[in-house]
């Protein structure tokens, strides 16, 4: 037991920078130095090391324990300070204790400056210990011209140059505006290591008052006025929502009594607080910052697209300005009124207003409204024009009429704000019709009944239809359709039809946008409508091999570098067939969500013509255009062996299926 409650021993040079850890139970508590060396009678000895926060207790030769051990850091690279007293204190080895009972001795034995003696330290007149900045602190003792600096707490130095008297009984400084209260210290400014000597008593040094700030409700821009005792020593002015007003925009009155600031426009409510030169935080009161009030807007209601005007108080604090649905700017702004234009996306509610410094105040405004006076004719058969007639019809982006399903109209043949003229389309049946404006709102209106159209017309068709597969369009009056035309080209292949469906095979011919054409039986031509006509895709199972040509590709398809059953070997006879087009003809990918990774398109002789990849695993459905290089490996890139004309390669996997779209 008690070769366990030992510690070891740190023999360490006064200064040398040795360090040997003796801690042998694992708290790893080193003295790396001590200093300085020799150090004043009733100076400042300072230790160096690793973990000296756990020394609690110092024994210098001679004198009696020291437990008032201040920490000045703590951990791995930790510092402890300790006043070395005035007398009983000998030359010799210094032992330090630790909580566990472990000892670490110093290899080098303490030694003592003799002559600097610190007597008294006084404010003003002997025996006042407290005092103002600008204030006089006189230090007394003998051989104090040894020493060129004063310390007050906080590590706040006064250099010799700034002394007001000093010689070898005295030193004289003003208290500097940075000084806090403590015990000031005397240092000797040696860059090899300063000798300290605290004074026994602290110095107490008067802050600044505050009684109050006004006004207590304020505008950005305007001036705070704050009341106090020596207000001159304020260095910052702390505002709600992190503003700061520097010391240049701080004025006080000569006497100090009085401090002045403007209100900055980012500056919240809350608490203001006054920073010292020393770093002290002095309450002053709250403020409350003004916003605008007593707002109104003209005109009302406004229309979209024109300007609005808000008047009230102190709109000049406003900053940006947003409508519902829509954000908003400026076109003027003062203290009574602000101006500006009104979105065309605006929707009616509350305008925000918004201050520099974030606050928000709204004001309700409506918005102007289409209305519908007259249509012209308001029977009609769907299928003829109509003149929608009212106000403010220029702010109507589209008009949906009745039939089954309705219809939206958003091309018109003419617009105004007084009219709006459109076809009607012949799938419309009913009254009523709904304006629906740019703002995205919508109103209903009466005044137009239309009749159905025996000519046929088509509600629902796809965007996009094969050759040679099946297309199908619903409508109505289908049974008065005596033969389709996709241009110029007759459909021969009706597969079925009912009054509401056609389904039919979408005859050979030029692929592209064609009009879609019913003939009646009486030989009228109705065109119904346009609709796109494509080639199908060809499956690259079809036609691609593996690279050993054993067989053709199937689905899905792990492409590999290395794996000859992960490489494609595509012919140049099945190309030509295909007739590709630079710039038009497509390799279509289609590959499962997630996977990354990339197919490498190589000419017959494995030269690179491009790479197609997918980086983040985000598509499904990968397309390529074919361009110049790629034709031209299909009719100039020979092997010398065989009819290759393309090899695929690379390192993604799970492909559901390949295609070429010629």
């Amino acid at each position: 037991m008690c070769l366990f409650l030992l510690a070891g021993i740190t023999l360490t040079a006064c200064d040398d920078g040795d360090e040997l850890s003796t801690d042998q139970y694992g708290n790893e508590i080193t003295l790396n130095s001590f200093g300085p060396c020799p150090v004043l009678r009733g100076g400042v000895l300072k230790f160096l090391g690793s973990n000296l926060d756990q020394v609690t207790e110092v024994n210098l030769p001679g004198a009696d324990p020291i437990t008032a051990i201040d920490i000045k850091a703590s951990g791995k690279h930790s510092e402890i300070w300790i006043n070395v007293p005035k007398e009983k204190c000998e030359p010799g080895i210094v032992i330090l204790k630790t909580a566990k009972g472990g000892e670490i001795k110093t290899i080098t034995p303490i030694t003592y400056e003799e002559n600097v003696e610190l007597t008294t330290v006084y404010v003003g007149q002997e025996g006042n210990l407290s005092g103002n900045v600008g204030d006089l602190v006189t230090f007394k003792g003998d051989y104090l011209n040894l020493m060129h600096e004063v310390i007050f707490a906080d590590d706040v130095r006064v250099p010799e140059t700034e002394f007001v008297a000093h010689d070898r009984y005295t030193i004289t400084v003003a208290i500097p505006k940075e000084a806090k209260t403590g015990r000031p210290m005397l240092s000797d400014a040696n860059p090899e290591g300063e000798n300290l000597l605290y004074a026994e008593n602290a110095i107490t040094i008067a802050l600044p008052s505050a009684a109050g700030i006004t006004p207590a409700k304020i505008k950005a821009g305007e001036t705070a006025t704050v009341t106090g005792t020596s207000l001159q020593l304020i260095e910052n002015v702390e505002l709600g929502g992190g503003v700061v007003v520097e010391n240049e925009g701080i004025k006080t009155s000569a006497d100090g009594k009085s401090l002045y600031f403007i209100i900055p426009g980012t500056a919240t409510d809350g608490e203001v607080n006054l920073i010292t030169f020393s770093g002290v935080k002095i309450p002053a009161g709250a403020i409350e910052t003004v916003v605008p009030t007593e707002l109104s807007v003209a005109p009302a209601p406004v229309k979209n697209g024109a300007d609005i005007t808000i008047t009230g108080k102190d709109l000049d604090l406003v900053e940006s300005i947003a409508f519902p649905n829509a954000g908003g700017e400026l076109k003027a702004a003062e203290a009574s009124k602000i101006v500006a234009t009104v979105p065309e996306k605006a929707q009616e509610g509350d305008i925000s207003l918004t201050l520099a410094n974030g606050k928000q105040v709204t004001v309700a405004y409506s918005l102007v409204k289409p209305t519908v006076t007259e249509c012209t004719p308001n029977t009609l058969v769907a299928g003829n024009k109509v003149i929608i007639k009212g106000t403010d019809l220029d702010l109507v982006e589209s008009v949906t009429l009745p039939g089954d399903p309705a219809q939206t109209v958003s091309e018109f043949a003419a617009q105004n704000a007084k009219a709006i003229a459109l076809v009607i389309p012949t799938a419309c049946a009913g009254s009523g019709l709904t304006l629906n404006l740019k703002n995205g709102t919508s109103v209903e209106a009466s005044g137009l009944t239309i009749q159905a159209a025996t000519a046929p017309a088509i509600s629902e068709a796809p965007a996009k239809i094969i050759i040679g597969e099946k297309a199908t369009i619903k409508g109505k009056n289908f049974y008065n359709v005596e033969a389709i035309y996709l241009g110029s080209v007759k459909v021969t292949k009706i597969i079925s039809k009912t009054n509401e469906e056609i389904t039919f095979q979408v005859p050979e011919m030029a692929t592209g946008e064609v009009e879609i054409n019913f003939v009646t039986p009486d030989g009228t031509k109705v065109v119904a409508g346009k609709i796109v006509v494509d080639v199908p895709e060809i499956d690259f199972a079809t036609f691609a091999k593996d690279e050993q040509q054993t067989g053709f590709v199937s689905w899905p398809f792990n492409f590999s570098w290395g794996d000859s059953a992960g490489k494609m070997r595509i012919f140049r006879t099945d190309l030509l067939a295909m007739n590709l087009q630079s710039g038009k003809s497509k390799i279509i990918v289609y590959k499962t969500a997630g996977v990354t990774g990339q197919i490498q398109v190589n000419n017959a002789n494995w030269g690179s013509i491009t790479t197609i990849a997918d980086w983040d695993g985000s598509a499904e459905r990968i397309e390529w255009i074919v361009d110049d290089t790629f034709i031209d490996a299909i009719n100039n890139v020979f092997d010398g062996w065989s009819d290759t004309a393309l090899i695929l390669q690379g390192d993604l996997a799970g492909v559901q299926k390949m295609t070429i779209l010629p």
